[in-house]
Order: structure tokens, then sequence, then C-alpha cells
């Protein structure tokens, strides 16, 4: 099947052309394991158990329905029950529902064989998943934490929502910020009982309400309790408890909540979830704020992302992502070279800003698909430059910690180069100190054999994170660009004058060059040289513009 994303009428059709071939076809929702119940007026009700066809009493071991929605990939498999043998395809699908929200859904298609089969791991499987009582506590529980896995939870909180209906209830997500930097920077020990302590305490308040408490993975956890037990400053004293015991001089302990007052129980749970981490969303990187509240406003937002992201592969495809340059100007006012920045131009001519896109493309694990656009629309344009006045020119290109988990970046890099026959020094790579502290031993290697291939490494957004100065310890990059965080005070701060004129002095000592990025001011310029840095960017210089008019800059300032 290629097509996956279809309006509840479509799908309706479609299931029903699909049943003369097989024993079954139908649509599941593989995180409540519920049969999704199509409606001739486009809405969605959700009623059996997805398992109940296997004679089971709970989640399959395994199951290729949740497989398939987590890969986004076609599943297949065989199982036996009850002396029948069900072959079973899933696939993943998309369902527009009425209001415009896209819902993650499962096609099952099941062809059933009369004959039995002793198949021992069959009946091994089966007895799994009816198990004994501590088993069944290890089956529905987080082994680390104690509290629901994420199937359970889903499935507990389906139940609690239809068993009362006459409560109201909130869903509420909770993230731990930079919580893979806490396994880096501490070891995974500290980074385990940092989960195990917020586990408790938001098992604490589910637990007494009435309500339930699950982690849905790595360091995110959700709870739904009922409204009457909700209570802002319940969240702000674990927030508090966790920020006291794990904070320390090189790292700001900080846990944000999402909350979603349910308006609507007949929602699937995964849409409420959804909406809570929304709002958790807004305020991920503000260590100010522990909680947001979900609103209209925020719906329309993720109506826009849902819009963003099934609109990405055509817009890739038709060429709509286009390369801008943004000068990178020496002491003396001669553009040396540019960072590439993407922005999206609709047919239509309207343009979409990166700060409305890039996020939740990187949410999406779709941004490596764009950054690897950009680097080859870089390296063609370097091969263009080649036999001009401005064949000296680098491009500065943005890689991103996802970059690192979805592709081979040497790899992919080298064969680009080697492919328009470019110089590697001329493609610089700026790379963010958060990416390269994720997994440092792997960034650290990949770093060095860019380097060693001959790409210039630049370290990006410095003084923008947590931990700067390990960084430069470990990571031997060949350039700094100062984030404009940075720059913002030094016109006021004589104290951040002087620490910023101590890392000039610094990354000159270490055989560095400097960047400093985000100049809008002459007298930020002004201050910069006194300081000793001789290499800016910034919209006093330029703002980033397609390459005709970066071109026409080059050439005016000869």
């Amino acid at each position: 099947m290629n097509r996956t994303e279809f309006t509840v009428d479509e799908m309706k059709t479609h299931l029903d052309q699909l049943s003369g071939t097989y024993d079954l076809a139908r649509v599941v929702d593989p995180i409540e394991c519920r049969i999704l119940e199509l409606h001739d007026d486009g809405s969605i009700s959700m009623n059996k158990k997805c398992y109940g066809i296997w004679n089971a009493d709970r989640k399959c071991v395994n199951c290729t329905s949740s497989m398939a929605c987590r890969t986004g990939c076609h599943q297949e498999k065989t199982e036996q029950f009850d002396n029948r043998i069900f072959d079973i395809q899933s696939d993943p699908v998309t369902l527009m529902m009425q209001n415009g929200e896209a819902f993650p859904a499962v096609m099952e298609l099941v062809s059933i064989r009369k004959e039995g089969s002793s198949d021992p791991s069959a009946n091994d499987r089966e007895a799994e998943n009816r198990g004994h009582s501590a088993a069944e506590f290890l089956a529905l529980h987080d082994h680390l934490t104690k509290v629901l896995s994420a199937g359970p939870f889903y499935e507990k909180a389906r139940e609690l929502l239809d068993e009362k209906p006459e409560l109201s209830w909130v869903m509420i997500s909770a993230d731990i910020m930079s919580f893979r930097l806490i396994n880096t920077l501490f070891g995974v020990t500290k980074g385990n009982e940092v989960l195990v302590t917020t586990a408790a305490g938001l098992d604490g308040i589910a637990s007494g309400s009435g309500g339930i408490c699950g982690r849905l993975g790595g360091d995110q956890f959700a709870m739904l309790i009922p409204e009457s037990a909700y209570s802002s400053s319940a969240l702000e004293d674990i927030a508090e408890e966790l920020y006291g015991s794990f904070s320390s001089g090189i790292f700001t302990f900080c846990v944000h909540f999402g909350i979603y007052s349910i308006d609507d129980p007949s929602l699937p749970v995964s849409v409420m979830y959804g909406r809570a981490n929304s709002a958790l969303r807004t305020i991920r990187d503000d260590i100010t704020r522990i909680t947001a509240c979900y609103d209209d406003e925020m719906l329309r937002r993720t109506l826009f992302e849902q819009e963003i992201i099934s609109g990405f592969e055509d817009a890739l495809g038709s060429g709509q992502f286009r390369m801008y340059l943004q000068p990178l100007v020496s002491d003396s006012g001669r553009i040396f070279g540019a960072e590439a920045l993407a922005r999206w131009i609709r047919e239509d001519g309207s343009v979409v800003m990166p700060g409305e896109f890039i996020e939740t493309l990187e949410n999406a694990g779709l941004i490596h698909q764009l950054d690897r656009h950009i680097w080859e629309l870089a390296v063609k344009q370097l091969r263009e430059w080649q036999g001009t006045s401005m064949e000296d020119m680098t491009i500065s290109v943005n890689m991103s910690a996802k970059d690192f988990y979805n592709m081979d970046i040497y790899d992919v890099l080298t064969e680009l180069i080697e492919r328009y026959d470019v110089d590697s020094s001329r493609l610089r790579l700026e790379i963010t100190e958060t990416a390269l502290l994720e997994e440092p031993e792997k960034s650290g290697m990949i770093v060095s054999d860019l380097q060693n291939r001959g790409f210039i490494v630049e370290i990006d957004d410095f003084g923008k994170g947590h931990s700067s100065l390990s960084l430069l310890k470990n990571i031997q990059a060949d350039v700094l660009k100062i984030d404009m965080s940075l720059l913002n005070e030094i016109e006021s701060d004589h104290r951040s004058r002087i620490i910023l004129g101590s890392v000039i002095d610094m990354a000159g000592r270490l055989g560095m060059e400097v960047i400093s990025e985000g100049i809008e001011t002459v007298h930020q310029l002004e201050s910069l040289r006194s300081m000793g840095c001789s290499n800016f960017q910034g919209f006093y210089f330029s703002p980033p513009v397609p390459v005709g008019e970066f071109e026409k800059q080059c050439l005016n300032a000869v």
C-alpha cells in the first residue's frame, strides 16, 4: 500500500474493497489496543479491544501494530490461537479527523488459516500473554521506575475515562530538561536516580487521587488525574525537590509539565497526551517556568505543525526549500564566506521562516532530510563558484543532534564533495555544543574523522548551553562561533565584557578562529574589535539573502 493518509470516509471505502481479499480488514489504535469504528458522519469511536479475536485478555507480546506505528514501516507476523493460524499485516496510516487533526493508526489485514498447529513458540507466547501476577506486573510496569509503561498507561487511561464519565480529568505530561546531558555529565546511575525520583513524585499524586502515572519512554512521563486533584503547586513542589537534589554548579536541573484539561473524553488518549505535550513544548527551554496549559492557540499551532509535516516531503521534492546565505565578514570588511540557512518558499510565493518549521521537523524526525538537502545545495554552489572570483569563498552548513542519529554524516559529506569535486575545506560544518555533548565519544570521533578529511569544524552557539568549557577541552574544533546571547549585555554589563573578552582570548590561545554572530549595532562591533575578535556575522552587515543577492554583495565589497 503506497498511500498512508486517509479521511474517515476514504478509509471506510478502502477497507470495504479489501474485505473480499482478507478475512479481516480493520483499523486499530495500537496505543490503546482498540478497534476504530469509522462512522458515516466522519467521526471515530473506539470500543472493542483489538486483541479480542485472539481470545487474549491483554495486549499481545511483540505487537506488530505497535511496531508499525513506532517505526512507520510495514510489519508482518504469524500467530496461533485456538488451533487457528493468523497471518497479520500491519501498515501505519494517518486518519484525518473532522477538526483537521491527524490521528496515527494502523491498518491490519488478517488472513486466517483453518488448520491448527502445534508450534510450541506460539503456545508459549499465549501463555506469556496470560501470565501470573508477578509476570503481569513486569509486563505492565516500567522495570526501573515501577510506574505503568506506555501501552498499559494508555489502556488504563481509557478504562478510567470510560468507567467514570461523571468526573472531569486532566492529562499531564512531564519532561526533564536536557536529560541526556545528565547521563553524559554525571553517569547513567545518576540519570536513573533522577528518573526514579521523578516517577515517585508523580505517582504519589496520581495514586492518592485515583489517577494513574506512566513512563512513556526515556524521560517522558504522563499522569491522568481527576481535575479536582490537580494543583500546580504540587507539581512545582516536585520540581523544587528535584532541583534541590540534582542541580550542580555546571548543570541546572529543571522539569517541565504540560497540562490539558480534557474537554472531550472520546478523543484517543494519545491525542490527549499530545495536547499536554504541545503545552509543555512551549516552555521546554525555559528554566523560569514549570507549567504550561493547553489552549485554543496551541490547537491552532498543532494543526499548523501537522500541515508542515504533511507538506514537507512534497515541498522538499519540488525545490521549495531554498538556500539563503548570510555573509561572514572580516575586520577589514571583506566577505570571506557565508552561513547557509534554509527558507521555505511555497508555490504561492509565501515564505515560511525557520522558526516556524525547524523545531517541528526536529520533533517529527525529519530535520536530517532538510539538512542533507541544504548540504547538497551548498556543495553545488561551491562547485559553481570554482574558476570565478568567488572560488575562495566558504559556506558553513548547520548540523543538528538528530543528524548524528539518522545518517552516517561522514559518508554523506565525503560523497557530496567527491561527486561535485569540491575542496572539503570550503564546506564548513557548524555543530551546536548540545549536539556534541549528547554522545561525546561518538561525536568526538566523527568530528576528528571529518577534520582529518579536510573539513573545517565550527562550534556553533557557544555560550548558549550548559558545559562549554568542558566541550573546548574535549572537542578540538577549528572555529568558535560566539552566541548572540553573550553579546546582548556587553553594552551595559561590565562583567559580561570581561567574560566575553576572556573567551575570545582563550580561543586564540587554543588556536581557534573566532566568529561573533548576531552583530546588530556598531557599538557591539567596536566592542568586539577592542576585545580581539576580527570575524563577524549579523544583521548589521546583512540578513540572510538569496544566493544571487549574496553574489552582488561580494562583488560590491571588492
